[in-house]
């Protein structure tokens, strides 16, 4: 009998703890990493498209100048059930689950060591976790196959979707062995699951289902996962904002998650994206860039003119030719300033190869985490059991500000404004502080995926003409399943409300 060495069986894998450890990190290939460029029509799955997407649908803070359609019907959310532009192609994840799932169970069945066991679960059900939360915040609840299902691929089983409740009682599960996965890992382990990046994962989860169901209990769940990520000690803010997203601080302390870069792998393209082709380079050319993303002009003047986050958005520039392009002279929608300012975001690399820049793309952030403190202790009307930073700056007029490091919502909040050179906040009211809230994660997180998430949130989502309270169609808080899972199911998968 022949034996055949280009095929994996039972037999053959999972009998080792490196086949194990491969078996994770093929979880992540083309969804965590594995970056390219994007488009609604022709989407890259992974976490850095997901983040473009998030905060173009949100409507109020950038948009693409690529061109009308796709990209402006996905920002004033004009999408159906037959023409998704780009909210179709998240579903993907869906297969993704059940991979980390058989993953899981299968590592579950080997001969290794049990700590090493246990970590490897838990690595592997993140993963899962991680993409089911993903789902659930763009569709809802999907389905998902029983254990037996799963053990018996070659059986066409169609399942039902669970209700929000039970889904949400899903994701929690897949997080079970969470205090199983190791602390932050800064060097060869940088961008796998670890108990910080579990803990945000569920910290979004929950506070979205605190403002969605009312349920405090969410909150104080939220608390939790917040308060162990600064308990961790593994993280903290720059002194300066500019410098997390410098290309000579790679993996610094803030990043909670990011995905690496790797030129010949997984490449970094937001300047690509971003940047007009006549935005001048370190080397004194131009960037030949696409001119795609855009800050909303109506979102820059939100921000106060001291605000030192403005570092990373061009609202003007000179062309290496001399030109001066402005607001005044905007000289082109896509190529200039017409559409909105720059979001450069990060520094730009000068040993930038072709459209790849050297940069990891930023994902997490402990600032997030400090704002959703601020955010957790207003809704609950608390303390919290661990400190804010204290943070000292001199504002771009010279003036010294500093935050208070205590343990009130203040506290938190203030510490990012502080740090962005602006006055802290006092003596505000619940609403009035909630809303200062809002608007200071907008400006914190602008480009970093969570805008979307926080309009919902607020029951702000508006139909691409501003942050308002929602007045148009709720029922665009979800994207629509893509048909071609509703014909697969054979009516076995319910399509979501409104399409």
């Amino acid at each position: 009998m022949r034996d055949e060495y280009d095929k994996i069986t039972p037999d053959n894998f999972y009998n080792t703890e490196k086949d194990a450890k491969l078996a994770i990190a093929a979880l992540y290939y083309n969804s965590i990493t594995k970056v390219g460029t994007w488009s609604p029509g022709l989407f890259v799955q992974n976490i850095n498209s997901i983040i473009t997407l998030s905060d173009i649908s949100a409507g109020d803070m950038m948009m693409c100048s690529y061109g009308t359609n796709p990209w402006e019907y996905l920002r004033t959310h004009q999408w159906t059930e037959s023409n998704g532009y780009g909210t179709q192609n998240v579903f993907n994840y869906y297969n993704h689950i059940s991979n980390a799932r058989i993953v899981a169970n299968q590592i579950e069945q080997m001969d290794i060591s049990d700590n090493l066991k246990a970590a490897l679960v838990a690595e592997a059900n993140a993963v899962g976790g991680w993409k089911a939360a993903i789902l659930y915040d763009f569709y809802g609840p999907v389905p998902y196959p029983t254990d037996e299902i799963l053990a018996n691929p070659a059986e066409l089983v169609y399942p039902e979707r669970p209700t929000k409740e039970d889904f949400v009682a899903i994701i929690e599960s897949l997080f079970e062995g969470k205090d199983d996965l190791p602390e932050a890992d800064y060097g060869p382990n940088f961008g796998r699951i670890n108990s910080s990046i579990a803990n945000m994962v569920l910290l979004r989860l929950y506070m979205n289902e605190a403002a969605r169901t009312g349920d405090a209990a969410f909150w104080t769940k939220a608390k939790e996962c917040a308060e162990k990520i600064i308990n961790s000690g593994s993280h903290q803010l720059m002194n300066n904002y500019s410098d997390v997203f410098s290309v000579n601080n790679t993996k610094n302390k803030e990043i909670i998650f990011a995905t690496p870069s790797d030129y010949s792998f997984n490449t970094m393209m937001w300047h690509a994206e971003a940047l007009p082709n006549n935005f001048p380079t370190p080397g004194g050319g131009r960037s030949n860039s696409w001119g795609g993303y855009k800050i909303l002009w109506s979102f820059y003047d939100t921000f106060d003119p001291n605000d030192m986050r403005l570092s990373g958005i061009a609202a003007s520039y000179t062309t290496p030719d001399g030109v001066e392009i402005s607001r005044q002279n905007p000289v082109d929608n896509r190529h200039g300033v017409g559409d909105g300012a720059i979001p450069v975001k990060y520094d730009l690399d000068p040993n930038q190869v072709s459209f790849f820049q050297g940069h990891d793309f930023i994902v997490y952030r402990y600032a997030e985490t400090l704002l959703a403190m601020a955010e957790i202790l207003n809704e609950l009307e608390t303390t919290a059991s661990v400190n804010a930073p204290a943070i000292t700056q001199v504002s771009k007029e010279g003036t010294t500000y500093n935050s208070d490091g205590g343990n009130t919502a203040y506290s938190f909040i203030n510490a990012v404004r502080v740090r962005a050179g602006l006055e802290p906040l006092t003596n505000m009211s619940k609403e009035d502080l909630r809303d200062a809230i809002l608007a200071e994660r907008s400006h914190e997180l602008y480009c970093e995926g969570t805008r979307r998430m926080d309009l919902i949130r607020y029951q702000r989502m508006t139909n691409g003409n501003g942050d308002k309270k929602f007045d148009d169609d709720q029922d665009k808080f979800l994207f629509p399943i893509p048909i071609g899972y509703i014909n697969e199911y054979k009516g076995n998968l319910t399509q979501n409300p409104g399409y």
